[in-house]
Order: C-alpha cells, then structure tokens, then sequence
C-alpha cells in the first residue's frame, strides 16, 4: 500500500471573503470551528492506514490563525506521533491576527513555519483587492513570530493588482525584502472569468495585464539581487530554506488533503472533499467524495509540467514520448529550453512564459487525445 508523508489541512475560515480569492472559504461561520477540527480529527483517524511518517504538514485556507492556539493546538497536537524529526509544519497566518500569546502557542505545539498573507504594503491596493487587516500589522507580526523562535517566515505577495503602479510594486517587493523573511512568494493577480471582481475592475485588469511581464521581470531583478533564489515559478528562498511541502507537490509527491474542499492525491486515484463546512460537520467528507481516476500518462504529465515549474527542471527519461518534437525544437532554439545531462529546463526566458511554452512542449500529444 503507498505510504503518504506530505499532509495538508484546510481550515475554511476568514474574517472577510477577498473578491479574487479562488480557493473554497466562508466568512461568518467562525462558530463552527470546534464542530470543524472534531470532524478534522475524525477525518485524520479515517486517512491512519495511508500515513506513513509525515515529512511536511501545511494548514492552510481562509485564515487558520483565525482559530486560535488552543484549536489549532488540539488538531497538531494529533499529528505530533506521525512526524519524522525535523518535519516542517506550515501554518497560513494573516498578519492582523498574530499576537504574542499565539505565535507562542504555535511554537510550543511545534509550528516550525509560518506563511504570512501580505499581499501589499499598500493600504489603497488592499482596499482595492477587499483585504481584512491592515498593512501596518505585518512588521509586528514578523517580529512577535521572530520573536517566538520560528524563524522560517514566508511573505505572500500579490502583483498586477488593480490600480498598481511600478512604483507601488517596488515598494511592496523592497519592504519585503527589509523584513528578512526566509521565503517570498510574488503570484501575479488571477480572477476568475465573470467573477464580481472581475466584473468590478475589468478595464484596470486590462490595463494590468499589458505589463504583467515587466511586474514579473521587477519582482525575480529585485529579489534575485536582495539573494533570493528563484527556484519555482512565483516562489524565492534564501538558500536552503525553499518550501519543502511545495517542492512535494511540484516534484509530484503524492498527499492527503483534509477538510471541506480539500484534494488529494494518491498513486492514481484523486479525490476531493465538498465545499461546504455543514456537510464536512456532518460527516460529509466521508459520503460526498468527487472521485477521479489518473490514467498513468496523465500523471506522467502533470508530473512533467509541475516539475518545469523548477528551477532545476526534471529529468527528459520516460517523457520522451509525451513532447511535440516540432515545437521542442522552436523552443529549444529559440532560447525558451535548454537540455542538459538528459535533464530539460525553462531558460530565464522560458521562465517568464512558463504557461506557454509547456502547452507548445505538450502540443501534440494533447491533440491527440493521449492526454484523455
């Protein structure tokens, strides 16, 4: 039977519900969340025969921290026998909520990271984007979370927001930087397609888009400079601190995903939870699943293209039959790939056209229904 070692935990709950946000979250059930974590643990002691030791564990959201140490206490607390030494355990925080008693309280229930979603310094963008909190919370909580011995901290940064300038950008990158954090993850706007967002700025997303590309090239200058390694797509890491639950993910680990909404992965079966906390509550979780089986070629190259994300590329043996050689060739000449050691990379320029060159990459085999 496989053996899974990377856990992730959704924690659904938020103060405010971000118009952008694409990821399955409710604000205004805060009450719920006793009933949730139960329902959590259950769904923990249902998943025990896939666990082998845990290497990474992710609570993500919503806003965890909106919880508490005492909830998020009892929940990691269940973890604690299935980690190996050393495991990294990630907890999502919104700076607004981080206070000394909680960073303590993670710390002692053995939070060794912390993601903290700035987003922008800026107090006009956050307004645009309907972002809870405050910009001026995020330099606190760097220190309070310093202060609480965990010292791996990611800042989440968001580019090419409605009404962002270059200057604006810069600013936000630099004061980043400044803070001293481990990780920095720089993700440019995404909205969903007649989304209110959407509908709400569709001329400034317009105008944001046509230099999406020069944000992108100012966020790798800057951050490359300051010595941040650039090492997957949207995500910069002083050397040897790079997200060891993300590199599973792009490295094509399998996972388990707990609560409403959460996927997981698991040798050739996908499975995802319902979005709806009432329903996880009731036991939903065990009823409702959506099933997906993974036909071999299939994970093959979703394997394939998340581990182009990286820097360091992925080894060409066992994929050669998935390339659209035409278009390996264009790219290869044209300075979008390069081949090394029987390894393939994105160059520097294939990097900021990520998207693009791996659908030309899979061109061919996509067209001709392999990919089904």
């Amino acid at each position: 039977m496989v053996k899974v070692n990377h856990l992730y935990i959704h924690l659904p709950f938020c103060a405010r519900r971000c118009g952008y946000c694409d990821f399955y979250s409710t604000a205004g059930s805060l009450a719920l969340a006793p009933a949730y974590v139960e329902a959590l643990l259950c769904e923990l002691q249902e998943a025990a025969p896939l666990f082998g030791a845990l290497e990474t564990v992710y609570l993500g959201g919503g806003t965890p921290t909106l919880l508490g140490g005492d909830l998020l206490g009892r929940l990691l607390a269940a973890l604690t026998e299935r980690l190996t030494a050393g495991a990294e355990v990630t907890v999502e925080a919104n700076p607004a909520t981080v206070t000394p008693r909680l960073a303590g309280e993670l710390a002692a229930a053995g939070v060794n990271r912390v993601s903290l979603g700035v987003q922008s310094f800026n107090v006009r963008l956050l307004a645009n984007l309907g972002r809870a909190g405050s910009a001026a919370a995020v330099e606190p909580a760097v220190n309070v979370l310093f202060g609480a011995g965990i010292v791996n901290l990611g800042l989440d940064l968001i580019f090419a927001v409605p009404g962002q300038s270059a200057s604006d950008l810069k600013d936000d990158v630099r004061r980043a930087v400044a803070l001293k954090p481990k990780h920095v993850s720089c993700y440019e706007l995404s909205v969903a397609e007649g989304s209110a967002f959407q509908r709400r700025w569709e001329e400034e997303l317009k105008q944001q888009s046509a230099v999406s590309l020069l944000y992108y090239e100012t966020v790798v200058d800057i951050l490359e400079d300051a010595g941040y390694k650039w090492y997957e797509t949207s995500n910069f890491a002083l050397p040897g601190w790079e997200c060891r639950h993300n590199l599973a993910y792009w490295r094509g680990a399998d996972y388990l995903g707990l609560g409403a909404g959460a996927w997981s992965t698991v040798g050739l079966k996908r499975w995802r939870n319902p979005e709806d906390i009432d329903r996880y509550v009731g036991g939903g979780f065990m009823r409702e699943r959506h099933w997906e089986e993974l036909a071999p070629p299939q994970k093959a190259a979703e394997r394939l293209l998340l581990g182009l994300r990286l820097k360091q590329g992925i080894s060409m043996a066992g994929y050669e039959g998935m390339f659209d050689y035409v278009q390996l060739n264009l790219l290869l000449r044209n300075g979008f790939l390069q081949t090394v050691g029987g390894k393939i990379y994105l160059t520097r320029a294939g990097r900021f056209a990520a998207n693009e060159v791996c659908a030309r990459l899979l061109q061919n085999w996509e067209e001709t229904g392999a990919g089904g």
